[in-house]
């Protein structure tokens, strides 16, 4: 799990973090391939990410994680996010 106040320092670093009663959702949306290389006529399509979890006291579990890609929506594996969570916890 990972402290609330934790989760809520990604806004700072560009990902969309809402709260709705105990649940939570964080955001974050990739440039564009042509924006990541500088070369526009490399494609123009955006991942985002969204990570769900419930708030348990002061702390955020997460349950679920995906990246959509167009129309298509893919589940990541928790435990894939394992570097990321504790990048969270040193915030």
């Amino acid at each position: 799990m990972v402290p609330l106040e934790k989760v809520e320092k990604l806004k700072e670093g560009g990902y969309d973090v809402v709260v709705r009663g105990d649940v939570v959702e964080i955001y974050f949306t990739t440039p564009t391939i042509g924006e990541a290389a500088s070369a526009p006529e490399t494609g123009d399509e955006r991942r985002r990410f969204v990570v769900r979890g419930v708030v348990l006291g002061e702390q955020v579990k997460f349950t679920e994680a995906y990246v959509e890609e167009g129309q298509d929506r893919r589940r990541i594996n928790l435990a894939d996010l394992e570097l990321w969570i504790e990048y969270l916890k040193s915030l």
